[in-house]
């Protein structure tokens, strides 16, 4: 059977500032850790604007140390368009790395691609001018900031 080779095609690079950390702590499934969105913004060729200060991420560590990500945003386009945008991903490094990734002090010592940082992300929009976000399936590659983290985010064509 002749398939054709999935390819990515950049939709837009998103920089997320976020607010202090809750601890949760460990549970019978892992380390809980939630982070709530402040602010951020995003821009490609089809699409730019900024998040709403609402969603977050709900991260979970695991044994092992890798980690889980469940991330729910808001985006609002330049055009006042509201896009709802969730995504899961998975989080692998080492724990030497993970000390400096994680520290906002230190986490610009360690290059993306030291780690692995990968999400499946979809879109739910209303919004007529951006209604083929619906129909698409994108990935992303994570970067942790000073702020926050970066993702590259790639629609999956």
């Amino acid at each position: 059977m002749n398939r054709k080779a999935l390819t990515t095609e950049p939709l837009f690079n998103m920089h997320v500032t976020l607010k202090p950390l809750h601890d949760i702590g460990e549970s019978h499934v892992g380390h809980r850790l939630i982070f709530d969105i402040a602010s951020g913004n995003f821009e490609g060729a089809r699409l730019k604007g900024t998040l709403k200060p609402s969603g977050g991420d709900w991260l979970l560590r695991h044994p092992d140390g890798s980690f889980t990500l469940d991330v729910r945003v808001c985006l609002e386009t330049d055009d006042g368009a509201l896009i709802y945008m969730s995504y899961k991903g998975r989080w692998v490094m080492s724990p030497e790395i993970a000390a400096k990734v994680l520290n906002p002090a230190t986490c610009t010592e360690v290059d993306k691609d030291a780690y692995y940082q990968r999400n499946l992300i979809m879109f739910e929009t209303g919004a007529k001018d951006y209604l083929w976000l619906n129909n698409i399936v994108a990935v992303s590659q994570g970067e942790r900031t000073p702020a926050g983290i970066s993702y590259y985010v790639s629609e999956v064509c």
